[in-house]
């Protein structure tokens, strides 16, 4: 038996990964945190918007870097590098708050940074994961990091609020530091394999990323699953930007946190429910069925008012997040070389992380401009819909939410119509990433990777 088709063992990544999901979730609370410092200083809810642009769109151009760093340079100094550029941020932040000196374009600037630090970071560690888990285990191992990581998405918005308002921004800023520390250090201890280098002479970014693009082009299973998963995230995006609002109008602030955990326990059983579904070669199957559960939930939450039925719907609509991710991932992960890896997963990154953004820009004028007025008593659809969905204050949500449902629903049928994305792993062949035989770098290939950037 060859040194490459021993089982790996799973210690290793599970500390490199452990410690950057600590910090994702730190530095996940410290920006909403500071959303929330900033809304209670300005009362500006377009000030608020603006961080999260401001977070996304540089992730978005950073992508196409961060897809050639994850092939060409050495995996481990470049995870370290990504941490410290994030860490420095942080530090920064903290300094200008202790001083008294913090001001609002202090906090857009470190908005731009933890951006940029995502779109290097995302393809970095998706290129790695192959190299380090067995393929039989790929799936499982996906569906944890994917519900971890939503869960910290999900309990941020709760525990940020409590936080800000208990301990203050200052403290928040620390522990976003000591998560930083715990990610550094879990990289420093593990040994990260680096993939197969092609001779790359001359080649641009630039170049190097079209590489990318035209892998996936030229590839129509592929292709389209980037793009179904794309507008998946654009509709699930929709239904996170009215939820929270929908809430506050029929409930408390404190229950509308209870809400969002029972979402949070959808995360974590989708996760756990991948392990199961990991053992299945068809996974192409659950990214469909994943986003026709997705609708379902959508409309069953967009007609209700009833706290218990909305919170099982998002349950369910978050349950089916990681079983999507985590397979669409698992997928690319299997069908792309090693050395292309990092660059398809940029150009997927680019093409899911676009849709948050223009779904904020959309959807909200759409809730308080057009939907809440048709749903308002005595309004234009009142007398119609308002008798399935009821009217008044946020039944105009709750009709966004049934659209898109009824859209995501038309977006798995058409999904599971197209043969080529159906067929994507039948059509394409796996790849066999065995970890290379690993070599310190030389001062020649560091050179010869830096050259990369000019």
């Amino acid at each position: 038996m060859s040194a490459a088709a021993l089982p790996r063992s799973l210690a290793p990544f599970a500390i490199l990964i452990g410690g950057q999901l600590v910090s994702f979730v730190g530095t996940t609370l410290t920006g909403v945190g500071i959303g929330i410092w900033v809304f209670g200083q300005t009362g500006s809810v377009m000030t608020f918007a603006w961080l999260t642009i401001l977070t996304l769109v540089p992730a978005i151009l950073i992508s196409p870097f961060g897809g050639v760093i994850a092939d060409s340079w050495p995996k481990k100094p470049a995870m370290l590098a990504v941490d410290s550029l994030s860490a420095l941020s942080s530090a920064v932040m903290l300094a200008l708050l202790l001083s008294g000196r913090l001001e609002f374009w202090h906090l857009y600037a470190n908005a731009v940074v933890s951006g940029l630090a995502l779109g290097l970071q995302r393809p970095l560690f998706e290129s790695t994961t192959p190299l380090m888990v067995d393929e039989h285990r790929l799936a499982g191992v996906n569906g944890i990091v994917h519900s971890v990581a939503g869960i910290g998405q999900v309990v941020a918005p709760v525990l940020a609020g409590t936080l800000v308002a208990t301990l203050g921004l200052t403290t928040l800023l620390i522990l976003d530091a000591c998560t930083f520390l715990i990610a550094f250090g879990c990289t420093l201890a593990v040994k990260v394999p680096n993939a197969p280098r092609r001779d790359r002479a001359g080649e641009s970014f630039f170049a190097a990323f079209r590489g990318g693009w035209r892998f996936v082009r030229e590839r129509p299973g592929l292709y389209g699953m980037f793009w179904f998963t794309t507008l998946r995230n654009y509709l699930f995006a929709t239904c996170e930007v009215v939820v929270v609002p929908l809430l506050l109008v029929v409930t408390t602030p404190e229950k509308t946190g209870a809400v969002l955990s029972v979402g949070g326990l959808g995360v974590l059983a989708g996760g756990l429910l991948m392990g199961l579904l990991a053992r299945r070669r068809r996974l192409i199957v659950w990214v469909i069925l994943a986003q026709g559960l997705t609708g379902l939930a959508m409309i069953a939450g967009g007609f209700s008012t009833n706290l218990v039925v909305i919170a099982v719907a998002l349950a369910l609509a978050f349950m089916a997040f990681p079983i999507e991710e985590a397979s669409s991932t698992t997928i690319m992960q299997r069908k792309v070389p090693a050395e292309l890896l990092g660059r398809v997963a940029s150009v997927r990154n680019m093409m899911s992380m676009s849709a948050p953004p223009l779904a904020m820009l959309v959807a909200a004028p759409l809730a308080d401009r057009v939907f809440e007025p048709l749903m308002r008593d005595g309004g234009p659809l009142a007398g119609s819909v308002g008798l399935l969905t009821g009217t008044g204050p946020g039944r105009g949500m709750g009709l966004l939410l049934v659209v898109t449902g009824l859209v995501t629903l038309a977006l798995t049928i058409g999904g599971w119509r197209s043969a080529a994305l159906r067929n994507v792993e039948t059509d394409l062949p796996d790849q066999n990433h065995e970890i290379p035989a690993q070599t310190p770098a030389s001062s020649h290939q560091m050179a010869e990777a830096i050259g990369l950037a000019r």
